[in-house]
C-alpha cells in the first residue's frame, strides 16, 4: 500500500469511528434520559392515554397554553366524556402537533384545538429532532431540508449537542432525573402530567419572572397554521368527529402590547377557519397576575376560570 492510500485509508477509518462514536454515544443519552425527557416522554404518554381512552371522548389539541390551560377532571365531569388533554407545545408548529394528534381521532370524539398566536407551521429543528430522538414516528412531520448542508447541520448539531449533554449529566447534578410533582421547583419533566394530561407540575412552584412583551406587535399572516387546521378539521370530520376551535389564555399586557398582532389572526381565523370558533380572542384574555412562567401559561386557578369560560361558549353552541 502506497503511502497516499494509508494516508486516505486512515482518514477512512477516523470518519468511521468519530460516525460510530457519535451514533453510539447518542444512543447512551436517549436511553438514559428517556425516564425523564420532557419532549419525549410527553409525546409518549400522552398518545399512551389517548389510546387507551375509549371513544367518544373528548380530546384537547394544540401547544402549552392547551397543557397549562385546562382542567381536564372538571370538563370530564361537565360534558360527561373521558377526556384527554394532547396539547404539546407551540414549538414543534401546527403540521406536526395537528397530524399527529389526528391519530388518536375516531367516531363520536369532540375536538376542541388551539393554537398560539405566534405558533410556526414547521418546528423549529433544535425542538423537532429532540422530539423524535424519543418519538422516531414524529419524523415524518420535520420540515425538508431544502440543502443537503442543512440537512447534515441540523442533524450532526443536534447528536453534537447530546454529547455535550451527556457528559454534563455524568458531572453535574441533574435536577430532572428526580423531579417530581410534589417539589417546590421542576416544571418540565416526563412525570408532570396528570392521568389525562394536564401539567401539575408547577402547582406547588412560585411563579417565574415572566416578559409579557416578548410577543408580535405587527400583523401576522397566519395563512399557513389556517391550511394546517382546515386540513385537519376536514380529515376529523372524516373520521366522525366533531371539532370547535378555542382562543388560547394570553396575559393582559401581552394583548394590549400585540392587540394589532392578536386581531389580525382572530380575523383570518373568522374570514377562513372551517369549524365553529369559540367565543372571540378577547373572551380569553386575563390579568397577568393569573400566569405562572409565561403569557400562555395559566396559573393552576386561572386555569380552572379558563376551562369555565370554555364550557360556557360550548354550551351555546348547542
Amino acid at each position: 500500500m502506497t503511502g497516499i492510500k494509508k494516508f486516505f485509508y486512515k482518514i477512512f477509518l477516523l470518519g468511521a469511528i468519530i460516525i460510530v462514536s457519535v451514533w453510539l454515544l447518542n444512543k447512551v443519552f436517549i436511553a438514559q434520559t428517556y425516564p425523564y425527557a420532557y419532549l419525549g416522554g410527553m409525546l409518549i404518554d400522552k398518545h399512551k392515554i389517548a389510546h387507551d381512552t375509549k371513544s367518544p371522548k373528548v380530546l384537547w389539541v394544540g401547544g402549552s397554553s392547551g397543557s397549562f390551560g385546562i382542567n381536564s377532571d372538571s370538563l370530564q365531569k361537565k360534558l360527561d366524556m373521558p377526556v384527554v388533554n394532547m396539547s404539546f407545545i407551540a414549538p414543534l408548529g401546527t403540521y406536526f402537533l395537528l397530524n399527529d394528534a389526528l391519530k388518536e381521532v375516531n367516531k363520536g370524539d369532540v375536538v376542541f384545538v388551539s393554537t398560539e398566536y405566534d405558533i410556526e407551521k414547521y418546528s423549529t429543528p433544535q425542538v423537532v429532532y429532540e422530539a423524535v430522538d424519543y418519538y422516531p414516528s414524529g419524523a415524518i412531520y420535520i420540515e425538508k431540508d431544502t440543502t443537503l448542508v442543512d440537512f447534515i447541520g441540523h442533524r450532526v448539531k443536534h447528536k453534537l449537542s447530546n454529547i455535550k449533554k451527556l457528559f454534563w449529566n455524568v458531572f453535574s447534578k441533574n435536577d430532572a432525573a428526580n423531579a417530581s410533582v410534589d417539589d417546590r421547583t421542576s416544571v418540565y419533566f416526563r412525570k408532570a402530567f396528570s392521568s389525562k394530561g394536564d401539567i401539575l407540575s408547577h402547582v406547588n412552584n412560585t411563579p417565574k419572572s415572566v416578559d409579557f412583551l416578548l410577543f408580535p406587535k405587527a400583523p401576522v399572516d397566519y395563512q399557513e397554521q389556517i391550511d394546517d387546521l382546515n386540513q385537519f378539521i376536514a380529515e376529523v370530520r372524516k373520521k366522525g368527529a366533531e371539532v370547535y376551535y378555542v382562543f388560547p389564555p394570553l396575559a393582559e399586557s401581552t394583548y394590549k402590547y400585540g392587540k394589532e398582532a392578536v386581531e389580525s389572526v382572530e380575523k383570518q381565523l373568522n374570514a377562513k377557519l372551517d369549524c365553529k370558533i369559540l367565543g372571540r380572542a378577547e373572551d380569553f384574555v386575563r390579568k397577568d397576575s393569573s400566569f405562572f412562567d409565561s403569557f400562555y401559561h395559566l396559573k393552576p386557578t386561572a386555569r380552572d376560570l379558563n376551562t369555565q369560560k370554555i364550557l360556557e361558549l360550548y354550551k351555546e353552541t348547542k
